[in-house]
């Protein structure tokens, strides 16, 4: 093994890296025809969320509080905005997609049930149930493929011209939101803040981690069994 600098996101991560690439394999099944049942590709789609899953596994006891979904509940995401689940969404990132969905619902059509909810519910309610869908990884699955969907859309002229940034443009959008410019993506794909954020300085981009997925691991983990 080289310097420190030369360490691999798999070296650096360690166990906790191979833990996620074990969930993505002994799922392999369920993920492929989950993905393959919206058109899109298992190995993309997991590679976006790749290092979100290492966050997981690596912090997930700091970031799944009953204080912050109480928080959330009573007074919404100005109040409370927190990272839930497999896949690390926080309920602003759902609130979006909703949005998004119900501004262009025949685009979206497949996705109606992400902004759906019984007319009954108060907005404490929708709340309530919006955190206890983010607590399932089959609508984290769901909310997954509703945001590259999205992405795709709003960023289409950019990925149809630079087709070889594909993938940097859904993992970090995914990272850092959708509102971001192009220019701005590239730029924040160069940073090197994950898993700590920005205030401090990391080894790797979300992007990073994500390539080094998708290139060396995601084809091996995500294979179907006959």
């Amino acid at each position: 093994m080289g310097s420190g600098r030369e360490l691999t996101p798999e070296q650096y991560f360690g166990e906790s890296y191979v833990d996620a690439a074990e969930f993505c394999r002994s799922n392999s099944n369920m993920l492929v025809n989950f993905f393959n049942g919206y058109g899109l590709d298992a190995n993309e789609a997991l590679s976006v969320v790749f290092p979100e899953i290492i966050r997981y596994n690596r912090f997930r006891d700091f970031a799944e509080t009953t204080t912050l979904v109480l928080a959330y509940v009573q007074g919404g995401k100005s109040v409370a905005d927190f990272s839930i689940g497999r896949f690390q969404m926080k309920p602003s990132f759902v609130e979006a997609l909703e949005q998004k969905v119900v501004q262009n619902p025949n685009f979206f059509v497949r996705f109606k049930e992400i902004a759906s909810y019984p007319s009954s519910l108060s907005d404490r309610e929708i709340r309530q149930e919006r955190v206890h869908r983010l607590m399932q990884t089959s609508w984290q699955l769901r909310y997954l493929a509703c945001f590259i969907r999205i992405t795709e859309q709003q960023y289409s002229a950019e990925i149809v011209a630079n087709p070889l940034d594909r993938l940097l443009i859904l993992a970090t959008a995914y990272n850092r939101g959708i509102v971001s410019s192009y220019g701005e993506l590239k730029l924040l794909s160069t940073k090197k803040t994950f898993p700590y954020g920005s205030i401090i300085n990391g080894r790797f981009s979300y992007y990073d981690v994500s390539q080094y997925y998708y290139t060396h691991h995601a084809h091996l983990t995500l294979t179907v069994k006959r």
